[in-house]
Order: C-alpha cells, then structure tokens, then sequence
C-alpha cells in the first residue's frame, strides 16, 4: 500500500493498493457514505442515437461517488465500490448510480470520518509492503501441501503427491522421490519470497532440505526447516498456534490474530480475563476493564459495534479487526463477532 496524497482538512487519503492484501484493507475501511474519486469507466451514450438505447461506448473520467456498498472480489483482485455520483463531467448526472473498481496500482481518494483503527490498518498495510512474505510446505514421505500466507488469509496452493509405495522396489522409490521433490521445488520457485517454510513430521523435510541443497542452491537459502507432529491442514494450524510463522515473518497478521484468538479461547476456558458477545463486552467497557478488543471484519459496519470500539480506543484500548477468511477468525465470529481481553476480573 502507498499513501499518494494527504490532504487533513478535507479529511482525504489518495492510496494505491499494490496487492489483494492492499485491496482487503481497502474493502474493510470503507463505509457507507464515504465519498470516493477515482479515475474510472462509464458507458456514455452517443447524444446523436436516441433510438438505440443500448449503444454508448465507454469512457474513461474522473467521478466522485457517495459510497452505498462494497463488495470483494478474491477471483478478479478487484474491490467494487457502488455509489451514486456527486461529481463528474458535465455530460454525466449527478445522483446516477456508478461502480467504481479498484485493482492493484489503480489510485482512488477517500473522502471521510476516519477513526483511528482504520488508519492503523492503513499503516499496517503500508510496512506489510516492505516485509517479505512466507510459503510454507507441510510434507510427509507421501504429500506436500503447499500454503502461502497472507495478510489476510492462510490460501493453500496445491496438494502434491510422491506416488512411492512400500510395495516398490527400493530404486524406483528414489527415482520417485526425486520426482516428487523437483514437483515441489518447481512451484516454490515460481513465487518471489524471502521465506520458506518446511515442516512435519518424520525426516522427509530434512531429505527435502538436502536436496534442495545441492539441486536447488537460490531455494535453499531460503528455507527452514521445522518438526511438528502431523500434517495436511491440522500441521498448518499447528505451525500457526506454536508461533513458527511469526518467528520467520513476525509481522504476519495472520499468525496475530490467530494467537489472540488462542489467547482468548485459553481465558474463556478457565473464566479468566476475557469476555465475549456483544453484551458481555458492553458490560466489561463500563468497568474500563478491556485492554483488547477483537472485532469480526463482518461486523464492522456495525453502528453499534463502532460506537464501541471508539470507546475502547478513548479508553486507550486495543483494537484488532480480525479477517473471518481464516479458522480463528471464524472462531470469533461464532463467539459473536466480538470478544474482549481484560486488564483485570470483572463481576
């Protein structure tokens, strides 16, 4: 993410989103009613043929629109933003409905009441830009599952299968093995990261360290290699849970959330220092109890749910909106969308 222009007294922020995580903050800090300009297209009939009323070719201009929806699309890489026009040119009515769509590198200013969490994300976005991103292969003698981590989600790759059997002979196991293992370095070599993760069970990681050793030496400084006690998905999860990633990318916002969300599931277990539900926080924020307050990114358009994270952010209070695109933050959304965790016990 890049921060274009500033202009403070007409409460304005011209960004460019650089990629689908740029584009996810976008989506997550607008609101009805922000006002949004951008260059964008918009079919113009011609004046001359009013019969057909389906003809117009479309034009690029610069439009200004008052925000009623927004909508992500992960498949396009494309934020929409429905609104109607409140400036354009002459030719175009104001009060019409429009769309403007924002992909990586397109720039667009946002007009609006900004609160504090979503300039925190803004800026969030703007280091991520700066930091490296991780891949991470969970991997057997059998399979390797390869995931890449993201600000916003954890998105798995691809499934990748050895084919070697016991009931084979003991070359053309090696034979296969080396198939398997030039199958997975291929695709870690088609992505421009800093880091690689490699981790599961038994030795076949530290065999696949090796021969990424001698066969694929640009790889092999970017791995490391950890144990943990399964694999598939559970072996994701529990790369996440025991901190791995944020020992490699410290900054990953997924593994944050995660922890948090461990955090507060460990709290809610033994009745510690966590709330959750909308009342139950409503209830810890008159005590000032709450140090962190989680929210659901589908529920931040709630005017109700706003009204209290401004409070806690008065209070000096933490505020993390969590993605429900991954397992821990469809946890909270379960929990309400909303939870707490506290600087002392309440009644």
């Amino acid at each position: 993410m890049k921060i274009i222009k500033e202009i403070p007294q007409k409460q304005t922020i011209k960004l460019m989103p650089e990629n689908l995580d740029d584009l996810w903050v976008i989506y997550n800090i607008i609101e009805e009613g922000d006002k949004i300009f951008a260059i964008t297209e918009r079919r113009v009939q011609d004046k001359g043929d009013m019969i057909r009323a389906d003809r117009g070719a479309k034009k690029k201009m610069f439009l200004g629109i008052e925000t009623k929806n927004v909508e992500f699309d992960e498949n396009t890489k494309r934020v929409r933003i429905l609104g109607t026009i409140i400036s354009g040119p002459e030719d175009v009515p104001l009060g019409s409905h429009h769309t403007i769509e924002v992909k990586p590198y397109d720039e667009l200013s946002i007009e609006k009441d900004w609160k504090k969490w979503q300039i925190e994300r803004i800026k969030d976005a703007i280091n991520s830009s700066k930091r490296p991103k991780v891949l991470v292969v969970i991997m057997d003698d059998e399979e390797a599952e390869i995931f890449e981590i993201r600000d916003y989600n954890i998105k798995e790759i691809c499934s990748i299968k050895s084919h070697s059997s016991k009931k084979l002979d003991y070359k053309i196991n090696e034979e296969l093995k080396k198939e398997y293992y030039h199958e997975i370095a291929k695709v870690l070599s088609e992505y421009d990261v800093d880091n690689i993760l490699v981790a599961g069970p038994g030795f076949a990681k530290n065999s696949f360290y090796n021969f990424i050793s001698s066969q694929y030496p640009d790889l092999k400084r970017k791995i490391v290699v950890e144990s943990i006690s399964t694999t598939s998905r559970a072996g994701m999860n529990e790369v996440i849970k025991r901190g791995i990633i944020n020992r490699i990318y410290k900054e990953s916002r997924v593994a944050k959330e995660t922890q948090l969300i461990e955090k507060l599931l460990e709290e809610i277990a033994k009745k510690g220092l966590a709330v959750y539900g909308i009342d139950e926080v409503k209830k810890a924020l008159e005590y000032s109890a709450i140090d962190t307050l989680l929210v659901s990114d589908s529920f931040v358009r709630n005017r109700e749910i706003e009204e209290i994270i401004s409070r806690v952010e008065e209070m000096g209070g933490k505020v993390v909106i969590v993605s429900s695109e991954h397992d821990s933050g469809k946890q909270l959304k379960a929990l309400g969308g909303i939870a707490g965790l506290l600087r002392f016990p309440i009644e």
